[in-house]
């Protein structure tokens, strides 16, 4: 006679409390869940997010009796209580990716959140049981776009210089400068950050994750796996443009251009998959099977409801104050959008800076952007004028301004190394009146390039977004006005040194100061 299956959530009053505790975080969560959808449908390297949880309810399912019958054993004890009182800074974390300290804290907040609960339901044997699901669903939260372009640059500097010698070695002659790869009678080729194969390397990373899941191997070469995709995604991605460069070439650029630059990410992706398959089955083959450990008999744990009803009263109600908290803090700052009427004050406010300096030879030029560079900056408005002088010297001044303070708001350290300039020197410096600036020294190929940039918010400065945001996070604590975040940036191009450069752009900030000040916005956004 089959023996009968044991219910997947334990006892019926746990399952209730697991579904009043599923309700509390998709009302505390749900506005994150719904972004991080959007946000895998919208980005191609995060597309495999969408599958994520499929693949973790699948496995849920596929083990439902083996889980079932371990949950049913488990008793949460004095650790639910511990992992009720987590859920404290995690809905800090998610109250502080709403005030748009950080988008990316929300996603792991509702992750940490989930296995907080996961413990106050069934303890710590009960998360044990459910870590491979929870590892799954880590894999749909998208990594800090910080983190990428870190990761960006010597992912391409790697994949380019590999594309070069390839090159070579097929007897076209190729000289590589920067992210420039000269080939003689075709276009140079520009190498973008998607040919760095960061992208690729994400899906990669998931695929190899959820194999290592379901692989009976040790852990060291399950992390063995894990690491070959690095390699692998570099050497796919500089065979992509290593291609891209024999068809110009033997072909036309315009078929390099088109139809195969469009499909050969795709087509490299699932080579690199196989490779990537092909180290596992080698992996596989020259290792033996990792002995299952026989299950222990755990000791009954001892009944303890009044631990257990104190543990799910204080997710209960901690959960409901991060619901109602995001809530707030979403109606307090108006949600993703931002009012036309205040943008349009803001870019009226920065159309006051002048084209033409009075008492000085210096006259500007508007520069346009396009929409998607304008999408890139996180501004909300802007203003961008290169003012020349008699001498010869150039000044680009850019002027940003942002209500939503969002993770694309970002410094030149930020972008700048993204487009091949490296940076030979960052150190603060003051501007008249003692107030700070950031000043950068870059260079790409035989280009220098000095840039001084700063932020306010209001009437305070500082030399980074995180200090300012924080200078908006007191403001919405106290119940005050938020004025918009505003970046100043002046690029100088080197003509005779780096000094001479540094001299006039400190000249130049001082005589445009005056009407900086005056496109300064006094409003802001209020509750």
């Amino acid at each position: 006679m089959t023996p009968p299956r044991p219910p997947l959530f334990g006892t019926r009053k746990r399952a209730l409390a697991a579904a009043s505790l599923a309700v509390l975080l998709l009302v505390a969560f749900g506005p994150t869940l719904v972004e991080l959808a959007q946000s895998c449908w919208k980005h191609p390297e995060y597309g495999h997010g969408l599958l994520m949880p499929l693949i973790a309810a699948w496995m849920v399912w596929d083990r439902r009796r083996e889980i079932g019958a371990r949950l049913a054993a488990a008793q949460p004890g004095w650790a639910g209580l511990g992992a009720a009182l987590a859920l404290a800074p995690l809905g800090l974390l998610l109250l502080l990716g709403e005030m748009k300290l950080s988008w990316f804290l929300k996603p792991f907040a509702f992750l940490g959140a989930l296995a907080a609960c996961v413990v106050v339901v069934w303890g710590v044997r009960g998360l044990r049981v459910l870590v491979r699901p929870l590892v799954a669903l880590a894999l749909a939260c998208p990594i800090p776009w910080r983190v990428l372009n870190w990761a960006t640059i010597p992912l391409k500097r790697h994949a380019t210089v590999l594309a070069t010698g390839m090159i070579d070695a097929t007897g076209l002659t190729a000289s590589l400068e920067g992210n420039l790869i000269h080939v003689p009678g075709i276009t140079s080729l520009w190498i973008a950050d998607a040919c760095s194969g960061v992208r690729s390397l994400i899906s990669l990373l998931a695929v190899a994750v959820v194999a290592c899941l379901f692989w009976r191997r040790h852990w060291i070469l399950k992390a063995l796996l894990v690491a070959l995709c690095v390699p692998i995604a570099v050497a796919v991605n500089g065979v992509r443009i290593w291609s891209t460069a024999l068809l110009a070439a033997k072909v036309s650029p315009k078929a390099a251009d088109e139809f195969w630059h469009a499909c050969e990410g795709f087509v490299l992706f699932f080579v690199a998959t196989l490779v990537l398959a092909a180290c596992g089955l080698l992996l596989h083959r020259l290792s033996t099977p990792r002995e299952e450990r026989p299950e222990k008999a755990a000791a009954p744990a001892r009944r303890r409801p009044r631990a257990a009803r104190l543990a799910f009263a204080t997710a209960a109600l901690l959960l409901a104050l991060s619901a109602l908290g995001a809530y707030r803090m979403r109606a307090r700052l108006g949600g993703e959008g931002v009012d036309p009427r205040a943008r349009a004050e803001l870019q009226a406010s920065l159309n006051r800076l002048p084209v033409a300096i009075e008492g000085t030879s210096l006259r500007g030029e508007v520069v346009e952007w396009d929409a998607a560079t304008i999408a890139t900056s996180g501004a909300d408005a802007y203003r961008a004028i290169t003012y020349r002088d008699d001498g010869g010297d150039a000044f680009q001044l850019y002027v940003g301004g942002a209500y939503r303070n969002d993770d694309a708001f970002h410094a030149p350290n930020v972008c700048m190394p993204t487009a091949n300039w490296e940076v030979l020197g960052d150190e603060v410096v003051s501007r008249a009146g003692g107030r700070p600036a950031r000043r950068l020294l870059l260079m790409k190929g035989k280009e220098q390039l000095v840039v001084f940039y700063w932020f306010q918010a209001g009437r305070r400065v500082a030399c980074d977004e995180w200090t300012v945001r924080w200078y908006r996070l007191l403001d919405l604590l106290r119940g005050e006005p938020l004025p918009p975040t505003m970046i100043v940036t002046c690029y100088v191009p080197v003509r005779a040194g780096v000094e001479e450069a540094h001299a006039a752009g400190m000249l130049f900030l001082d005589l445009i100061d005056p009407y900086l000040q005056a496109a300064s916005v006094p409003g802001g956004i209020h509750g």
